[in-house]
């Protein structure tokens, strides 16, 4: 089974874009995560909805983000990428080892999609 087979299309974000239009995009795309590209359409970064949450101390208080913060400020810079034609198993695999809840699919330096590892992993259970 390959990458593509479970990848999906995803709207991407700007590492300069607010982080409330940020929580917007992933809301709207029900996911988890999206990659940041630069003006080329590369990838730069991977921003979580858990990024993007305002913290919470052990306390119970919670602490809003700054609304003038972007995306630049929170995410994952150079995050691990995938190919559409990888092998999804082994990709899988990294992800669980390294904790990440999405990678970014590229073909060649542009991004075509994101795996999202609660969708990869329900597809390579069921094989």
């Amino acid at each position: 089974m390959k990458v593509r087979d479970v990848m999906r299309a995803v709207d991407v974000v700007q590492a300069d874009t607010p982080i409330q239009t940020a929580r917007r995009v992933l809301a709207a795309g029900g996911v988890e995560a999206a990659p940041v590209v630069d003006g080329d359409q590369r990838v730069v970064g991977l921003v979580t909805c858990a990024d993007l949450a305002d913290p919470v101390l052990p306390n119970g208080w919670q602490i809003e983000l700054d609304p003038e913060a972007v995306v630049a400020a929170v995410m994952v810079h150079h995050p691990t990428t995938a190919g559409p034609d990888d092998d999804l198993v082994g990709v899988v695999a990294a992800m669980r080892e390294r904790g990440l809840p999405a990678v970014p699919v590229v073909d060649g330096d542009r991004v075509t999609g994101v795996v999202l590892l609660t969708d990869a992993v329900h597809l390579v259970g069921a094989v």
